[in-house]
């Protein structure tokens, strides 16, 4: 009986190098969180996929849009709907821009804001517009500021998606934020100031306490997930909504998020003040070796990061 060979696969550039330290990746990323993971070949796949996804939906996905491998990130930024930029952006934050990021932890704050008037019915997410969001966030960081002027905050804009009454989708932008050296009461204060007047959220300020390192890459990788949710909300014991599962969103949906993403860099998603600005800027200039190379190097040397 013949045994047929899998042809290997020929690898060059920065996918054979990334290749040669997948494992060493991976387990770096599990590190901070058991939910990371990487695979060279499974991010290809996924790109493969969302290249095709956009085709439907009616946009070429050229290289400004998805890079076609892993070897031009380089020589180019593709758009935050591109898997390797995603991972691109991932390793940055758990590894570079992690270690630059000083805190004693007293005031350091997971700050979620969440508006319910920024919300588009499925079919009209393009109408959200990402400037004018981050300015309104700017607006109450800069207030935030003018009290506290030792403030650092640092966070990105995300678009999640919820279930109406009826069974429709809302698309619901909204943003996580790592604010540090603040009172509750003013993070609180300051952005609940830049609420819409129509705004129905019941908890539109939502803080939880970042203790210590391991905590803080674990928020990071939270924040840069990159994924198109989907979350359900159960009635409690007394009948309030409460938070239920989370799942990503299928079909139509999906594609009109990855569509929403086209449209952008990761690098616009984010939001930074004082020192974390700087790192942001400075972002779009790293290039991927040196980026993943210190994501292995700050694992290796971070006893916390287990």
């Amino acid at each position: 009986m013949s045994v047929k060979n899998t042809p290997l696969v020929q690898r060059n550039g920065h996918e054979r190098w990334l290749f040669e330290r997948e494992f060493d990746i991976r387990e770096s990323l599990k590190s901070i969180h058991e939910t990371h993971t990487f695979s060279v070949d499974g991010i290809k796949s996924t790109q493969r996929r969302r290249a095709a996804s956009l085709l439907e939906f009616g946009i070429d996905p050229t290289p400004d849009i998805l890079h076609p491998n892993w070897n031009t990130l380089d020589s180019r930024r593709a758009s935050a709907a591109c898997a390797f930029e995603q991972f691109r952006a991932r390793a940055w934050a758990l590894g570079e821009f992690y270690t630059s990021l000083t805190s004693t932890f007293h005031q350091l704050r997971q700050v979620t804001f969440v508006d319910t008037s920024d919300r588009r019915p499925e079919g009209t997410l393009s109408d959200f517009n990402l400037a004018t969001y981050k300015r309104r966030i700017a607006g109450a960081l800069a207030n935030l500021k003018r009290t506290n002027p030792n403030l650092w905050a640092f966070g990105i804009v995300e678009i999640s998606a919820t279930r109406t009454p009826e069974n429709g989708l809302l698309f619901e932008p909204h943003c996580h934020l790592l604010v540090d050296n603040a009172s509750d009461a003013d993070v609180r204060a300051s952005f609940e100031a830049v609420l819409k007047k129509g705004s129905a959220a019941l908890r539109p300020v939502q803080l939880k306490h970042v203790s210590d390192q391991a905590n803080l890459a674990r928020v990071l990788g939270y924040f840069l997930k990159l994924v198109p949710e989907l979350r359900t909300e159960v009635q409690g014991d007394i009948g309030r909504s409460i938070e239920g599962r989370t799942n990503h969103l299928r079909g139509p949906a999906e594609t009109e998020w990855l569509a929403w993403m086209a449209a952008h860099h990761v690098s616009e998603l984010l939001i930074g003040t004082g020192p974390p600005a700087k790192l942001i800027r400075q972002f779009g200039e790293c290039e991927l070796q040196p980026i993943v190379e210190k994501l292995l190097h700050r694992c290796v040397n971070s006893p916390q990061g287990h």
